[in-house]
């Protein structure tokens, strides 16, 4: 897609959900939270599926709503990979979409398919100034504005964020969108791009063994149960963001992970931390 395929029109008022993973009330309370705001468009920024909760009845909902989506690596997970080689959530959620859910969720763009314009996904509806992705622009499972160091996460150096950017991003770009991490962040870039993850709509902890340079096991905790999610508004002198925190009845979720037999979830659910091992009594 080159830059003549742009259309020009500008949203002023854009809202960003990312990493719903099929919780259903996290979702119905963003919704009406959106209700009371002057919002142009949303983009759903992806991972919108995905877990022990309530996958389909997530996706009848977002079927319903005139938003902007954006694939993440668990859509592509439970799309592609066979049920043997998908992970306990993504196998869950594939067992229980209906072959239209699958269709709908194949839709949505994907901004590191290679037929776009530089690996990155342009929202016409946008205008030519915003670029979207899940993770970074260069991976769906990487992230751009954390770090794994030891247990937990932190926000990455300049010179990380440079290096997972790419060189992706055109100059005229002034905002690029992610998600992944779970983590809302706004971030200035070394060149002067704003990066924002709005965190997270339906998981505001969770845990990852893959290893990197210097972590082999890290959490990723918000520190409370709300629903998130990020306004952004154009003003003279550059974006407005709000990252916005919305509390929802997280204890319906975190019964049903309970009932699902995912204590991690719940814990997850119910405290925005992730559950330590307890003591050993000496």
């Amino acid at each position: 897609m080159n830059d003549d395929h742009l259309n020009n029109t500008q949203s002023s008022r854009l809202a960003f959900v990312s990493d719903i993973h099929g919780n259903l009330a996290a979702l119905e309370a963003v919704l009406a939270d959106l209700a009371h705001r002057q919002i142009d468009q949303v983009v759903n920024l992806g991972d919108s599926l995905s877990g022990p909760l309530l996958p389909a009845g997530t996706a009848q909902l977002l079927r319903q709503v005139p938003w902007l989506h954006v694939a993440g690596n668990h859509e592509r997970q439970v799309l592609r990979l066979p049920l043997d080689r998908q992970n306990p959530s993504d196998a869950y959620t594939s067992a229980r979409l209906s072959p239209d859910d699958k269709l709908w969720l194949s839709s949505h763009a994907d901004p590191c398919d290679a037929r776009l314009h530089r690996g990155q996904l342009w929202a016409g509806a946008l205008g030519r100034d915003v670029a979207l992705c899940h993770g970074s622009p260069r991976s769906d499972t990487e992230y751009l504005l954390e770090t794994p160091i030891d247990e937990t996460v932190e926000l990455a150096a300049p010179e990380e964020i440079e290096e997972r950017l790419d060189g992706r991003i055109a100059s005229h770009i002034t905002l690029l969108a992610c998600g992944h991490s779970h983590v809302p962040r706004s971030v200035r870039s070394a060149s002067g791009l704003l990066i924002v993850n709005p965190g997270s709509v339906g998981l505001p902890a969770y845990d990852d063994d893959h290893p990197y340079p210097k972590s082999r096991y890290h959490r990723v905790e918000n520190g409370s149960p709300d629903a998130r999610y990020a306004v952004l508004e154009r003003a003279p002198d550059g974006w407005v963001c709000q990252l916005i925190s919305v509390p929802y009845d997280h204890e319906s979720m975190a019964a049903l992970a309970d009932q699902r037999g995912r204590p991690d979830w719940a814990h997850a659910l119910r405290t925005g931390r992730m559950a330590r091992p307890a003591a050993k009594k000496v």
